[in-house]
């Protein structure tokens, strides 16, 4: 494996700019509630947020399986003892568009409560955060 092959291996483009725009979004919605001229709906920001909840519980959930030995590592040119948080670029893509399924109808029907958009917006900032750290924790612990 070049080294082009692992940092930019097919799907990986795809996954980081998917993950990126959903980090944006959120932010963006979150900031619309104080803005008078730049409004999202409040349905679109719960989409927003359950979608980012659950694309975060499946790739927790795979790490889970990945720690109990149920999937493979992932082979890399540097091992890393954060390797685990790596699933692929095919599991990625399927946590973020599973998130988006399961999310976007989950977000619509339970978008028009106060509550619950304060608390799934809460819970998307908390799983982006964890998000960034495990990625610096990977990064900062190249040997």
């Amino acid at each position: 494996m070049t080294i082009k092959e692992w940092l930019t291996p097919g799907l990986f483009d795809v996954n980081v700019i998917l993950i990126a725009l959903m980090i944006n979004w959120t932010l963006y919605n979150i900031v619309s509630n104080f803005l008078e001229d730049f409004r999202i709906p409040e349905r679109v920001q719960s989409i927003n947020y359950t979608a980012m909840v659950l694309i975060s519980v499946v790739y927790a959930f795979l790490v889970v399986l990945h720690l109990l030995g149920v999937l493979d590592n992932r082979p890399t040119l540097y091992p890393n003892r954060y390797d685990f948080l790596l699933m692929g670029n095919e599991r990625a893509l399927a946590c973020i568009i599973g998130g988006l399924v399961v999310g976007g109808p989950i977000g619509y029907f339970l978008g028009n409560r106060r509550a619950f958009r304060i608390a799934a917006g809460a819970a998307a900032v908390l799983c982006e955060g964890l998000i960034g750290l495990f990625t610096i924790l990977w990064i900062l612990s190249q040997e």
